[in-house]
């Protein structure tokens, strides 16, 4: 039998961009503070994206430099691990992830150099800046041979409609609704029918 519980990750999840006081309400306390201990393992890891777990591990048993309070380790690694996973989400693959880390190095190569005053080492990091986010090549051209339109076939059949029925007798239900329409735009009073569905 399957548990319909949600798991601490996915209530969290759910709750990543409320404030604290919206947190609060669909978090307990103890979650909430896992939540703001996932948030600051995320922008270390954004801040280095070559810093190592064990590193993250000890950040959080430190209490992230006085942040919050400090955890055990096997917390730790389940923090990082929930951390990790969010990450992974947020950058939807592992190499868009290490695209945006080589692009993050070579701008820090960059500016090293430039304060270096080191201008083939400033030369080289643009050269990998540019291979990286392809600004060397021209923008690939949409090849529109490739776009099909939809084939859609004409048909005076309703029922192939989700959720539409046949009239049996068409043109008497027509009358009917000319009719009504007709008497409702002269003013002449109809009695409406309620229709419960």
């Amino acid at each position: 039998m399957k548990d319909n519980r949600e798991s601490t990750y996915e209530k969290i999840e759910r709750a990543l961009f409320k404030s604290r006081e919206e947190g609060l309400q669909m978090l307990s306390a103890k979650e909430m503070a896992i939540k703001e201990r996932m948030m600051l393992v995320v922008a270390k890891r954004l801040e280095d994206p070559f810093i190592e777990d064990k590193d993250l591990v000890n950040f959080l048993v430190g209490g992230c430099g006085g942040v919050v309070d400090s955890v055990s380790q096997s917390q730790a690694y389940r923090d990082v691990a929930m951390a990790n996973r969010l990450v992974g989400n947020i950058q939807l693959s592992a190499k868009s992830w290490y695209r945006y880390m080589i692009v993050e190095g070579a701008k820090a190569a960059y500016n090293m150099a430039m304060e270096k005053h080191d201008a083939k080492g400033a030369a080289s990091a643009l050269d990998k800046l540019g291979k990286y986010t392809r600004s060397d090549k021209e923008d690939d051209a949409l090849d529109f041979s490739q776009m099909l339109p939809p084939s859609f076939e004409p048909s005076d059949d309703v029922t192939l409609l989700e959720g539409v029925e046949r009239i049996d007798n068409l043109e008497e239900r027509r009358r009917e609704l000319r009719k009504l329409a007709r008497n409702k735009v002269l003013g002449t009073p109809t009695d409406a029918e309620i229709v419960n569905d």
